[in-house]
């Protein structure tokens, strides 16, 4: 796992739909822990689901501000 920042510096020169693809999964990510739907195996990984969840929500955060960001450089082009 990444830190937070390196993971929207690594997105920092994608574009927007690219960024939200990137959300959207994150999304999806968070929503199967929340749900209980983690594989029984990814309890023996390392990092452990739990750990995986909360970078997630970190990420989650990271790329919202994101992309707010780009959509106010979109915005201050027009």
């Amino acid at each position: 796992m990444i830190d937070p920042e390196s993971l929207k510096e690594s997105l920092r020169h994608a574009n927007l739909t690219e960024i939200i693809k990137e959300r959207d999964r994150i999304i999806r990510e968070i929503r199967k822990y929340e749900k209980g739907k983690i594989p029984e195996e990814e309890f023996f990984r390392d990092p452990g689901p739990d750990v995986v969840y909360y970078c997630n929500l970190s990420y989650l955060s990271e790329i919202c501000d994101l992309i707010q960001e780009k959509i106010q450089e979109e915005q201050e082009e027009y």
